[in-house]
């Protein structure tokens, strides 16, 4: 093609020749292409030059894709240092082209004059400038509007400022459940998964416009995300059909397939910070395997792993891009409900850990000004400080708030306004010939799990989030409820454990502090020596000790902590991920982290495991003087399993569909309890605040 001579484009001087932009004393190499496509929009400033003229021009005799294109595209942005939402020299047409918005001059040459130049960049990788403004949703108060939207009051709270005005409103309210909302690059867009049914289908829904659209459907649909330009949507296909797909938002027929897993191979979320690159989380197929996070050349079809996870626990499973695209939040999930904040520079692999972010946010989303993370706990939602640690409550909700993604500009965040309940249902045990039928014991208004009998079977416990708080409820043979135990949010109760009498309960919490509670009076102690980051397993026999599952050296271990003093001891040394004591005191039955099968260790000896089994794949058991039981999909069949020794074979107590949550088993053998997961119903609000609502900066 014919290039021009030296030429001057809005602030840059460009030698075509040269492959050279400069901009005072500042001096950048591009890619031949890229210097290419700058030439062919500088020919007619202001004139939109359409895909194939581009093509023709930059690539002629050769045939690319328009991924090429856009690869191209951004790398020229990138060298002038300019913003796609608000262009200074490239501005994207949509569905026509790229035009050149930069005046464009052709200055005479000074002999005389003598530019300083630094060394050129082989490829320019200067950041763009931050996108959006500071997050204003700091203490926010909230509109009374929202009592007739939801029939209740999301109440602010916020200890340092006078309440304001929000508009909240409802951004899907589609039959069925709305879920992981991804705002696009222009924050004009909202992509999300819906799920009704057995199908579930990526959508997209502008902020001002009508009807949610439908861009693919698929039987296990996750994690959409945008391309860089705003113009494509990627999201995770699971199970057996395991890849990430690329769909265009203006054409849905136009499907690709950018990653197709290996055979027992998962991927939970994807990012695509440039037109070169994906960065997903992946889990191996190998038993035991944690979550690492992985960069994909979609170029090269290169993978590269930039995480591998050392501490016990899933690894490492959400991805959030920041603004300028350069850094990515990594949820790492460890054991105990617990997990940890990176800030992984995807480039160049570099690590940094954020060790005063909240240990159990599962999910982020970065502020405008990428110097905060949001993250919603399921009773509010929350802000963050990167640099100070500062962490504020924006406001709280009677529903369940999850995954809120923040607009990249404007005042706006997306959240999932989510019922999420779990009946605990009671009936009789088939393995004792029993007939009685599933009774609901407790009526969920709000998320109730983890049912545990009493040592006589008469009182059943479980955690509730019904009220607002954390709780410890106990059904009575009357059918009311007492209650037990609670704490105030944002602390909550992570597990808890009768004690072999019944007249205490151990709890663990968001702190990680044991507590033993008093179950006639409710009054709780801290166990000595707490904090235990760890997960809680068991009482021993006697009642004096309480078995933690601790990492050791990095690796996941059993220890037995005496409950007078805080004395621990350890007794696994395998790397152990569950435990439960022996029914006769003198051993632990142990699944291991890594290792499939079932193990026994010696309470008295070395910490080295004996194997009983050589497979296993029981999401939850519990162990007894008559048997193993066992949640799990066994005999193609998910349900209650239970073996009338570990070496025996399964018998199918009870079927129950994947939606059920863990169980319990009564020491007598006459009652099954279990959480019923009724289906889960959920949209996605909209919540706006003006300039006027911002407060100070964190």
């Amino acid at each position: 093609m014919r290039m021009l001579n030296t030429l001057r484009i809005g602030d840059y001087d460009v030698e075509p020749s040269l492959n050279r932009l400069d901009k005072g004393h500042e001096t950048l190499t591009v890619e031949p292409r890229v210097m290419d496509l700058l030439m062919v929009l500088a020919e007619s400033p202001g004139q939109v030059f359409s895909r194939d003229q581009i093509l023709e021009r930059v690539w002629p005799d050769t045939t690319v894709q328009d991924d090429a294109l856009r690869r191209v595209v951004t790398l020229l942005r990138r060298a002038l240092d300019d913003d796609p939402k608000e262009p200074q020299y490239i501005e994207t047409i949509t569905r026509r082209g790229y035009r050149l918005v930069a005046p464009v001059s052709h200055p005479a040459p000074k002999p005389s004059e003598v530019v300083a130049r630094k060394p050129a960049d082989t490829v320019a990788r200067k950041k763009p400038r931050l996108l959006g403004a500071v997050l204003l949703l700091v203490g926010l108060g909230l509109a009374a509007g929202w009592l007739a939207l939801r029939g209740g009051a999301l109440n602010a709270q916020r200890e340092d400022a006078a309440n304001v005005q929000l508009d909240l409103r409802p951004l899907t309210s589609l039959p069925g459940h709305e879920s992981e909302p991804a705002f696009s690059p222009d924050g004009g867009s909202v992509a999300f998964i819906h799920r009704e049914g057995g199908t579930r289908a990526l959508m997209v829904k502008g902020i001002q416009d009508g009807e949610a659209r439908q861009i693919l459907q698929r039987p296990r649909l996750s994690a959409p995300a945008w391309s860089p330009d705003g113009e494509r949507l990627l999201v995770l296909v699971g199970g057996s059909d395991c890849q990430i797909l690329s769909a265009e938002v203006q054409d849905p027929s136009t499907v690709e397939s950018l990653y197709a897993c290996s055979e027992g191979e998962s991927l939970n979320t994807v990012v695509q910070p440039d037109d070169e690159t994906l960065l997903f989380t992946r889990r191996p197929a190998r038993f035991g395997s944690s979550w690492r996070v992985h960069r994909y050349d979609l170029v090269t079809h290169e993978s590269i792993q930039l995480t591998l996870p050392s501490e016990p626990g899933s690894g490492d499973t959400f991805l959030a891009l920041s603004p300028d695209r350069q850094k990515v939040a990594v949820i790492r999930q460890l054991i105990g409900d617990r997990s940890k904040l990176l800030i992984l520079d995807w480039a160049s692999g570099a690590q940094e850990v954020i060790d005063h972010f909240p240990d159990t946010s599962w999910r982020v989303s970065w502020s405008p000004d990428a110097k905060s993370l949001v993250f919603a706990d399921g009773t509010g939602l929350f802000r963050v400080g990167l640099e100070g640690g500062t962490t504020q409550r924006l406001f709280s909700s009677p529903r369940d708030l999850r995954q809120p993604s923040v607009s990249p500009v404007g005042h706006r965040v997306a959240v999932v306004d989510q019922l999420f309940r779990a009946n605990i249902v009671r009936q009789s045990n088939p393995v004792v010939g029993l007939a009685a039928g599933p009774e609901v014991v407790a009526s969920s208004t709000r998320m109730d799990f983890m049912p545990r009998f009493g040592p006589n079977g008469e009182r059943l416990a479980f955690i509730s989030g019904r009220s607002g708080r954390s709780e410890i409820l106990v059904s009575r043979p009357d059918g009311e409820l007492d209650h037990l135990f609670g704490l105030d949010p944002p602390n909550h109760i992570h597990a808890f454990l009768w004690s072999p009498a019944g007249d205490r309960i151990a709890v663990s919490d968001h702190h990680a502090r044991l507590l033993i509670v008093d179950t006639a009076t409710g009054d709780a102690e801290v166990v000595p020596g707490s904090p235990f980051r760890g997960q809680l397993l068991d009482w021993s026999a006697d009642g004096a000790s309480i078995y933690r599952l601790e990492t050791t050296d990095g690796s996941p271990e059993v220890w037995k902590v005496r409950l007078e003093d805080g004395d621990r001891r350890q007794v696994t040394r395998c790397g152990a991920k569950a435990a439960q004591e022996s029914p006769d005191g003198k051993s632990l039955y142990v699944t291991r982290q890594h290792t499939p099968g079932l193990w026994r260790v010696e309470l008295e000896g070395d910490g080295r495991p004996t194997q009983i089994l050589d497979s296993v794949a029981w999401y939850t058991w519990r162990s007894s003087d008559r048997g193993i039981y066992s949640l799990e999909t066994a005999l193609g069949e998910p349900g209650i399993y239970f073996r009338e020794s570990v070496v025996g074979e399964p018998i199918l107590v009870l079927p129950l569909p994947a939606a059920k949550l863990d169980f319990s088993v009564s020491n007598d053998h006459q009652w099954l309890s279990y959480a019923q997961a009724a289906p889960l119903d959920g949209d996605i609000i909209l919540i706006e605040g003006g300039s006027e609502l911002a407060g100070p900066s964190l």
